[in-house]
């Protein structure tokens, strides 16, 4: 018998959002500050499949010759561009906002886990319109010390709120989305259409206005609302 999907736990950047403009521009202005300039062959396309872990290792990735003093400076730098103005240059993909009303409206519960601070964080979220969509937020810096994996903050977000893991879906466009999922008993949702790679993820979505069809072929209807039922394994 199917089991009823009862909650959703979304990655930000890359699955929800793509952060590429803002994080472009504030990465940009973070190297000038420190008289390097970000490679001009490519740069969006390298940054997309940079984008993931903290801004030091994005910068790193992005020019691998940077000494650790200068992949320093550059995030201490980044930070405040960011916070301040580069949040706002944040989008949706395309399907997200109507997805995330349908299954928020078919009683599903939702959260994010992420690498991204806090504070933009929410501030994305409240900018398009989203926050009040949301359970929960747990990011990185939502503790002290902060999280040392996504896999500890999806854990914590599981007991916190008393998910079953039989009926909790994550959603993501890394490996380490993967891993978090694997480590939890979840299942997982590879989000293809965003930054990373995972050539091992057995359900993927091309676009998020797929993840329904993906996760949910078998339905039921019971009065006012859908019930999204996960399919046999």
């Amino acid at each position: 018998m199917a089991e009823r999907v009862g909650a959703f736990v979304f990655d930000l950047d890359g699955t929800l959002v793509d952060s590429v403009p803002g994080i472009g521009a504030a990465l940009a202005e973070a190297f000038r500050s420190i008289g390097r300039t970000v490679p001009e062959d490519n740069f969006a396309a390298r940054l997309r499949r940079a984008i993931g872990p903290p801004i030091r290792v994005v910068a790193k990735r992005i020019e691998p010759g940077l000494t650790d003093d200068e992949t320093l400076a550059i995030e201490l730098a980044y930070r405040p561009l960011y916070d301040n103005d580069g949040w706002r240059e944040t989008v949706l993909f395309e399907g997200v906002a109507e997805t995330l009303r349908e299954l928020h409206g078919s009683g599903c519960r939702l959260f994010i886990v992420t690498n991204k601070p806090r504070i933009p964080s929410l501030k994305i979220l409240d900018l398009l319109g989203l926050a009040q969509l949301f359970e929960a937020v747990s990011t990185r810096d939502s503790v002290t010390p902060h999280y040392a994996s996504k896999a500890a903050m999806l854990g914590d977000v599981i007991a916190a709120h008393r998910l079953e893991s039989g009926a909790t879906v994550m959603v993501g466009d890394t490996v380490e989305d993967h891993e978090a999922a694997e480590v939890n008993g979840v299942r997982f949702v590879f989000a293809s259409y965003g930054y990373g790679d995972d050539p091992d993820a057995s359900r993927v979505i091309k676009s998020f206005g797929e993840l329904i069809a993906v996760v949910g072929t078998v339905w039921e209807v019971r009065s006012t609302h859908t019930e999204i039922l996960a399919p046999p394994e």
